[in-house]
């Protein structure tokens, strides 16, 4: 199972913590993360999507890349590599 219960300590928005969720299981199940991929399962709205990949990658949680048909595509990383949300 790909997904890190260390999630839940970053205090992340909900958004985003689900975004994370619904990547690792698209992972697991071999299909590319995509914006199309994940809008597919996404139960809100395409920009509230986007918000979330960019709290995940402004957290390196995520990171984009191009595919060679230069989609992008979102791929984990590591936790050791995540930074935790800073409180206001």
């Amino acid at each position: 199972m790909l997904m890190n219960r260390e999630i839940f300590a970053l205090d992340l928005s909900v958004e985003a913590t689900s975004a994370y969720i619904l990547i690792c299981t698209l992972a697991e199940s071999g299909t590319p993360v995509t914006i199309e991929s994940a809008g597919s399962f996404w139960n809100d709205s395409p920009d509230a999507l986007s918000r979330a990949l960019e709290e995940l990658i402004g957290h390196h949680v995520i990171y984009e890349t191009l595919d060679s048909n230069q989609v992008r595509q979102y791929l984990l990383n590591p936790p050791n590599r995540w930074e935790k949300a800073e409180k206001s």
